[in-house]
Formats: structure tokens, C-alpha cells, sequence
């Protein structure tokens, strides 16, 4: 269960970035807090898809199927990201991308073009091991729940560590608590 969500965290992570910012990406590392920025900041888009992909595979009483408020919980929360998140972004992709980021229509575009990519990376296959992840996270504050998404990319920073791969997107290492 650790490597599904870490996996999807990644997903989530990695694809927040523009492509030709990714061997950048592989040497900067991004803050807890940028981290949670980006996640939360996508979290709205990427429900939605989930929910459109899910839809047909899962059951009629699927958390996914029934629940349109968790979206609009986390739009709110989405809007306050941006601007974390969008510092976050320009940190990983790099001076020539940060004053594109700016603009007004950068924060739509980022996340309509996204969301689709991530939510390619799900399968029917996932659907009800993500639908009883979101049922089980659904009364927490978005905030936990970016929080436990970057913990789980952590794990899988340190695996990867461990393992001589690079992650597509590093989350620093945290001091010692």
C-alpha cells in the first residue's frame, strides 16, 4: 500500500513539473511545505479525474461515485496553494520558467494540463484501492492530507536513495525530529 501512494505521489510530483525541467528537477529538492503547496494545489483537478476514470469501475456506492463535496473542500484550500505552489514550481523548473508562472493564466493552465497527465498513470485496476484511500482520508483537513502524501514521497525518496535511483522529484531530506 506505501509503494501505491508513494507511486501516486510521485506521479502527482513529478508531472507538476514541466518535461524539460525534470534533469533539473532530479538535483533540487523541494520543502515539505512546497511540497504539501503542489499537492494541494492540483488536489481538485486530480479528484476530478480520478472520479471521471473511477466512475465506470467502481461500485454505485463508491466513495468516488457519491462524493462530490471532497472536491469542493479542497478548492478552497487549492486557491490559497497557488501561490506556494507556484514558487515551489518555478524552483524546480528553473529561471527561464519561473516569470511564465506569473501570468494570470498560469495557474489553470498548470493544473488543466496536469491533472490529465497524472490521472493517465491510474488503472482500473486502482480504482478501489483509491477510492477507500480517499473514503479513509476524506474527514481530515486537506492539509493532513498533503501532509501524509509528502511523508509517503519522502519514503519513497529514501528508498529510491537507498537503491541508487533518482527520484523524479526529491522532497529534502528532513532534520532528525
Amino acid at each position: 500500500m506505501i509503494d501505491t501512494i508513494s507511486r501516486g505521489a510521485l506521479w502527482l510530483a513529478a508531472l507538476a513539473l514541466p518535461a524539460p525541467a525534470m534533469a533539473q528537477a532530479r538535483s533540487q529538492c523541494l520543502t515539505e511545505r512546497e511540497g504539501e503547496a503542489v499537492l494541494l494545489y492540483l488536489a481538485p483537478d486530480l479528484l476530478s479525474q480520478a472520479g471521471r476514470i473511477c466512475a465506470p469501475v467502481l461500485p454505485a456506492s463508491a466513495y468516488l461515485r457519491r462524493s462530490g463535496d471532497l472536491g469542493r473542500r479542497y478548492a478552497a484550500a487549492s486557491a490559497d496553494a497557488w501561490p506556494a505552489a507556484r514558487v515551489a514550481i518555478a524552483k524546480v523548473a528553473g529561471p527561464d520558467v519561473a516569470p511564465l508562472l506569473d501570468s494570470a493564466f498560469a495557474a489553470p493552465a498548470v493544473s488543466s494540463l496536469v491533472a490529465p497527465l497524472v490521472a493517465s498513470e491510474i488503472k482500473a485496476a486502482d480504482c478501489p484501492q483509491l477510492d477507500r484511500i480517499l473514503s479513509l482520508v476524506a474527514p481530515l483537513p486537506p492539509q493532513n492530507v498533503a501532509g501524509i502524501a509528502v511523508a509517503f514521497l519522502q519514503i519513497a525518496n529514501d528508498r529510491d536513495r537507498q537503491s541508487g535511483r533518482r527520484s523524479p522529484l526529491t522532497i529534502c531530506e528532513a532534520p532528525n525530529r
